[in-house]
């Protein structure tokens, strides 16, 4: 298939991240793959290196939507695209209108637990437009069934994947990223990767810390991400007199390198019908790391709880610390919590496997229509 992965957005998260491993994994699967994003956005930077190929398209303005539309659209027929598959709010729309009326079939992928139906436009978009939506989890198809009214029969969960850690690097990378954090052999290094924003709960995250530090000072706390509460953040660490133990990183594109460095990782994001499917936990899975985290969107398939990790309620710093404590005490746990990560990750959430279940929701589209009837 001729297949266009389009993101509108101008940051690079978890959804961006997604798109570039979907192109990855689709080309190997003989599928000829372009993907489209705003000009000069690191996206289409990876996707470049990584040879796929990339279509700078100006994502921009509630009011040029129709003329994205069209450019889109003559995109399509030029590329005799099969599939066009969108992934934010904004080319969803783009996307829907070009696809219409043509041999391309419209996918949408929705990254978030929460409706996508804010106006007439999404409802003709949604409910005419679309061919199938592809959710990141349960909590998620849940939303578009009941809040936007979206048929179950045009909805498929498909849990995302991420490549294997190579760890032929991680021993290299392990000490190079420990020597930038400062850290000694005997530090447990506890990791957090999540964009700087109210759901992701950072600031029960450094309660947390502040537990965990009054029993034990060999621990360090680097948090990766950017985002507007950066300012605040860093405010609350000094209240909290837990500057020492945290480190803020900003935003960095060589995760791959980061997640070496870590022992454990810790997620707190809160339950505010956003949190889908976290691809940093995922990132953990294959890095074999014991996982804490809030039990919010799809992170309860992603870890087991006693067995890979542990799941504490969101907004419960002293369950989040007591938790972290358990493995932090005790090494065996913590070798025998991220052998179980891995063994998740590969049965379940490898990108391979993802690109396979993308596909076939594809291929059913190109015979079937928005209403999800064979033709």
């Amino acid at each position: 298939m001729n297949i266009l992965l389009s993101n509108s957005t101008d940051i690079f998260g978890g959804g961006e991240d997604y798109v570039l491993i979907l192109a990855k994994y689709l080309s190997l699967r003989g599928h000829s793959v372009w993907v489209a994003a705003l000009p000069g956005h690191l996206l289409l930077e990876k996707c470049a290196a990584a040879g796929i190929r990339t279509i700078p398209v100006d994502f921009s303005g509630m009011g040029r939507v129709f003329s994205v539309a069209s450019e889109l659209r003559t995109l399509l027929r030029s590329h005799a695209i099969d599939i066009i598959h969108s992934n934010a709010n904004y080319d969803r729309t783009c996307a829907a209108l070009a696809a219409a009326f043509s041999r391309t079939r419209h996918v949408a992928g929705i990254h978030s637990a929460h409706s996508i139906q804010h106006n007439i436009t999404h409802y003709l978009r949604n409910h005419f437009a679309t061919a199938h939506f592809l959710a990141d989890a349960e909590a998620v198809k849940k939303v578009l069934m009941e809040e936007d009214g979206i048929p179950e029969t045009r909805i498929t969960v498909v849990p995302i994947g991420v490549e294997d850690d190579h760890r032929d690097r991680s021993a290299s990378s392990r000490a190079a990223f420990r020597s930038e954090l400062g850290v000694g052999t005997q530090t447990l290094v506890i990791g957090n990767v999540a964009r700087l924003v109210p759901f992701k709960g950072h600031r029960y995250l450094l309660e947390t810390i502040a537990h965990v530090v009054r029993e034990r000072t060999d621990v360090f706390f680097p948090i990766v991400g950017d985002g507007e509460l950066l300012k605040p953040l860093m405010d609350q660490a000094s209240e909290l007199g837990i500057e020492r133990y945290v480190r803020f990183l900003g935003f960095r594109d060589n995760l791959h390198e980061l997640y070496p460095g870590f022992d454990i990782y810790c997620h707190s994001s809160l339950e505010l019908a956003a949190e889908a499917f976290p691809l940093a936990i995922l990132r953990a899975l294959a890095g074999r790391l014991p996982v804490v985290s809030t039990n919010v969107g799809g992170i309860g398939l992603m870890v087991e709880d006693g067995v890979s990790g542990f799941l504490v309620q969101p907004e419960d710093p002293g369950s989040l610390a007591e938790s972290l404590l358990k493995i932090i005490r005790d090494e065996r746990l913590r070798n025998s919590m991220g052998a179980v990560s891995y063994q998740l990750f590969t049965r379940k959430f490898h990108a391979s496997a993802m690109a396979e279940r993308v596909e076939q929701i594809y291929l059913g589209t190109r015979v079937a229509g928005p209403s999800g009837e064979r033709k």
